[in-house]
């Protein structure tokens, strides 16, 4: 098990929890060891070294961004992916119901039942590197926030330090226009969507239609430099997301790849990754995900 130590509100009580659920996957008859990350990227490091180890299935505590890490160190490996939430929005485990007390993961892990799902894949420009998402990608406003969200708000109050730092820029925001090549078609945005889910952190549905298992993207691109629109826009996706065809400057198409050129941030899974430009594309390798 990869387990962030400052998931959740960290200390003590977080320590008490991961021994607990250590022994009810005992009470289970699962032998599990417990490596903590320390500092960003060990996750993907500790995934790695599973691998080498031969472990069959590896269990992530912690959030989204904790469970994207160890995606990088186990895509093509074969290896099960487990996930006991404790981050701050969940939104992997909430798309695939997963139970948050520690004894019902326990049970969930030990019955083993599974399902295949594909992933993306983000293609940095300028020098080829690779970055697995199971989730999501975002070019331009909400790539914008996470950069703009402080760590230690985020641990003291969860998901509002999003709304509290989303809320903040939009005020000011300024958007660039950048460009997307689907298909040999060339689209103008401000702001693109690359779903593989549904929902993205507070529930909010920008690629409504998006899939775990379906092989191509949700792809959520909008072209409008009102910051009122963006609000509108923002209401719908609290309500279940915005209807195909109801916004002129919304349009969602359904594709495996796509290109984005321009000067806008990038984030995946709710990790800022880089730059324009920038690359997309659903993966070969598929991820085995235990599922209750």
């Amino acid at each position: 098990m990869i387990s962030n130590p400052r998931a959740g509100r960290g200390g003590a009580r977080r320590a008490l929890a991961v021994e607990r659920f250590r022994e009810l996957l005992g009470e289970h008859g699962v032998e599990v060891e417990v490596r903590n990350t320390e500092r960003a990227g060990d996750a993907t490091y500790l995934a790695k070294r599973a691998v080498h180890a031969g472990v069959g299935e590896v269990i992530v505590s912690g959030g989204d961004g904790t469970i994207n890490e160890a995606l990088q160190g186990l895509v093509g490996s074969g290896v099960r992916l487990a996930v006991w939430p404790a981050g701050t929005a969940n939104v992997l485990a909430r798309e695939l119901r997963m139970p948050f007390d520690a004894a019902e993961v326990a049970h969930v892990c030990a019955r083993g039942r599974t399902q295949r799902v594909s992933i993306g894949c983000a293609v940095a420009g300028h020098n080829g590197a690779k970055r697995y998402f199971m989730l999501m990608a975002g070019v331009g406003l909400d790539a914008s926030v996470v950069q703009r969200v402080r760590p230690r708000l985020k641990r003291r109050v969860g998901e509002a330090a999003f709304w509290y730092a989303g809320l903040g820029h939009l005020a000011h925001w300024e958007p660039k226009e950048f460009h997307v090549e689907i298909e040999g078609e060339i689209y103008r945005a401000t702001f693109a969507a690359v779903g593989k889910a549904p929902r993205y952190g507070g529930g909010l549905a920008i690629t409504p239609r998006a899939r775990l298992d379906a092989p191509e993207f949700e792809i959520c691109l909008v072209d409008s430099q009102s910051r009122f629109r963006y609000l509108r826009l923002l209401s719908h996706a609290m309500r279940g997301g915005v209807p195909e065809n109801a916004e002129k400057s919304v349009r969602f198409i359904r594709a495996a790849r796509l290109r984005a050129d321009g000067d806008a941030f990038v984030q995946a899974d709710g990790e800022l990754i880089g730059r324009l430009p920038m690359s997309f594309e659903v993966a070969p390798e598929t991820i085995e995900l235990v599922i209750p």
